[in-house]
């Protein structure tokens, strides 16, 4: 059996459409998604109707990632978002969903035990079993921490855009790496298959080439870059170097505010130091 999992798209759908082919040029057996599907990248619905058909035709299992969260919450509870600040990117996201994205979206569990091959469970979600936005990085005690709690012999989430695999053990972790926001100073879309011997699951991190210009023009024309002020041109830079500016700018701004509220000087500052404006 083999399973295709993917992680982190932001509505890059240039990026998702080449690893979908990739999964099933490697006929993949179950397709895994592990949250993060929108934002950042323009035309979210692109990317909705990309799940959408992965759906019809696939056997699918979809997560809850916090982006979904942000969204959803906003949907239900109202929040002060605007364009040209920090915000402007999940506005505009939320502006071209439709309620039926909205509902797809908010079915999806944080957290999903399953076991494909009768014979190796695996624990699903997007940062941890606890919290979507926590951080599983290489050799942190969390990681660690995480495979000891849970029962599962594997646990799989993204979150961090930096693939990942990591044994305790009898047990593993393993990160896709990001479909469509890389961390890594690669630019091609990351994700991973995961292949069953019978008693375990062997896995392989795979990178995809994309048309990045691609996704990139579509940014501009969306006119994403202006609205999301500087984390829409944190993006683009990011999409076209593989660096992860978009959270440079967010511990650089943080470090100018000095414990204080982030201001969009603090933000305008950080972009200069980093060359994004």
């Amino acid at each position: 059996m083999r399973l295709a999992v993917f992680s982190d798209v932001h509505s890059n759908h240039f990026a998702l459409e080449a690893c979908f082919a990739a999964a099933e040029r490697r006929g993949a057996d179950l397709w895994i998604f592990l949250g993060d599907y929108i934002s950042d990248c323009a035309e979210p619905h692109r990317t909705m109707e990309l799940l959408y058909r992965a759906r019809r035709e696939h056997d699918c299992i979809f997560i809850k990632g916090n982006r979904e969260e942000y969204i959803l919450s906003h949907h239900k509870n109202g929040s002060d978002w605007q364009f040209g600040m920090s915000t402007g990117s999940l506005l505009y996201t939320y502006q071209n969903l439709t309620a039926a994205d909205l509902a797809f979206l908010d079915a999806m569990p944080n957290v999903r035990v399953i076991d494909p091959n009768g014979k190796c469970a695996i624990c699903l979600c997007h940062g941890s079993p606890e919290k979507t936005r926590e951080t599983l990085h290489p050799f942190s005690y969390n990681v660690e921490r995480w495979l000891l709690k849970i029962e599962q012999p594997l646990l799989m989430s993204g979150h961090t855009h930096r693939p990942l695999v990591a044994r305790n053990g009898v047990k593993m972790y393993v990160n896709p790496g990001a479909v469509g926001i890389q961390a890594m100073e690669t630019v091609t879309a990351k994700m991973a298959f995961l292949e069953s011997d019978g008693a375990r699951w062997v896995p392989e991190l795979v990178e995809v080439p994309y048309d990045v210009a691609a996704a990139v023009e579509e940014l501009d024309r969306s006119g994403l870059t202006e609205l999301a002020g500087v984390w829409g041109r944190a993006i683009r830079r990011q999409l076209c170097e593989g660096k992860n500016y978009s959270l440079f700018c967010v511990e650089r701004a943080a470090e100018l505010a000095v414990g204080g509220a982030v201001l969009p000087e603090h933000w305008a500052q950080a972009a200069r130091d980093f060359g994004i404006i």
